[in-house]
């Protein structure tokens, strides 16, 4: 079930989001703020909530992800017409997110543009790992929990149709 809701977000004070959209995951939902209406829209889909609900192994399985993106995907259908790109620039704070475009090879600063394609690369290698592959050095997490995050934002990005996300530092 989503929530809308008209709120000013705080750490969003960008002078050029007329047309950003601010994406939060944390453990029971997600959340999406939208500058140019002032709304909230939020999800129940969080990293813990799919971790615990969908995840029953370490690295969780194929079959485990695929019941996990089928919840997922059913949630974002339901408000993909308020959210999908539609010319605005999603941005996030959330260190995961930055840790998973550190992971893609981006260099780590105050502003990170991660696109799609890189994401879509680093799901694919931990998709390899869900069906048996053993993971390399650089690929030590493969905790539920970090699968689950991987997930949630590899499903947004790829169902909201945004080829980029900018990851800020914000405080």
């Amino acid at each position: 079930m989503s929530c809308l809701s008209k709120k000013s977000s705080k750490h969003f004070d960008d002078p050029d989001s007329s047309r950003t959209i601010l994406m939060r995951i944390n453990e029971t939902e997600s959340s999406f703020f939208l500058s140019n209406n002032q709304t909230i829209i939020s999800l129940p889909v969080g990293f813990d909530l799919i971790s615990t609900r969908y995840f029953k192994h370490t690295p969780p399985t194929y079959d485990d992800i695929e019941y996990a993106i089928n919840y997922i995907e059913d949630e974002i259908e339901k408000v993909v017409p308020q959210i999908a790109s539609n010319g605005f620039t999603l941005i996030t704070d959330m260190g995961f997110i930055r840790q998973i475009a550190i992971l893609s090879g981006l260099t780590d600063s105050s502003e990170i543009h991660f696109k799609r394609d890189d994401l879509e690369y680093i799901f694919g290698q931990y998709a390899e790992i869900a069906m048996g592959r053993h993971p390399y050095p650089h690929e030590s997490d493969i905790s539920p929990k970090f699968y689950a995050q991987l997930l949630i934002f590899r499903e947004f990005m790829h169902h909201l149709k945004f080829d980029y996300v900018t990851i800020k530092s914000m405080s």
